[in-house]
């Protein structure tokens, strides 16, 4: 998977791709790495009203982000982060399991499982540079 602008793979190069009854894209991790997610919206979350009135209290800023590819169907992918500045310079941090459509399966087209799914696209999204993006967005 790619977050960022990038080279179309070619119709040929793609495989076939389908929505599942579920509502699931079912395709394994080394053809979900082969495709180009574009960034779609990012967004801050509200904050609460109520904490504005209670005086000095530790707040946090946090927001979500979605991805979108170009793939028929479409895959997507969200999930919320949280702006740290505990080192000295701000940065992005995800939080929590992504939103998303795709499920994973193995070799033998057995799904991963949602559990499974989601810790390996935790681990996907952790190793790119979705922060750049989300920062453009929100400023």
């Amino acid at each position: 998977m790619t977050l960022r602008s990038g080279t179309r793979v070619a119709p040929h190069e793609q495989g076939y791709l389908r929505l599942s009854p579920d509502g699931h894209v079912r395709l394994t991790l080394e053809r979900f790495q082969t495709i180009v997610l574009r960034h779609l919206w990012s967004g801050l979350d509200p904050e609460d009203p109520a904490a504005l009135h209670e005086g000095a209290i530790q707040t946090h800023i946090t927001g979500y982000t979605e991805w979108v590819s170009e793939t028929t169907p479409i895959l997507t992918l969200g999930w919320d982060w949280q702006l740290q500045g505990s080192s000295g310079r701000a940065r992005y941090l995800r939080m929590g399991s992504p939103r998303t459509n795709i499920m994973l399966v193995d070799a033998f087209r057995n799904d991963l499982g949602g559990v499974k799914t989601s810790k390996t696209l935790q681990a996907v999204i952790d190793e790119t540079d979705w922060q750049v993006a989300v920062h453009r967005q929100i400023t």
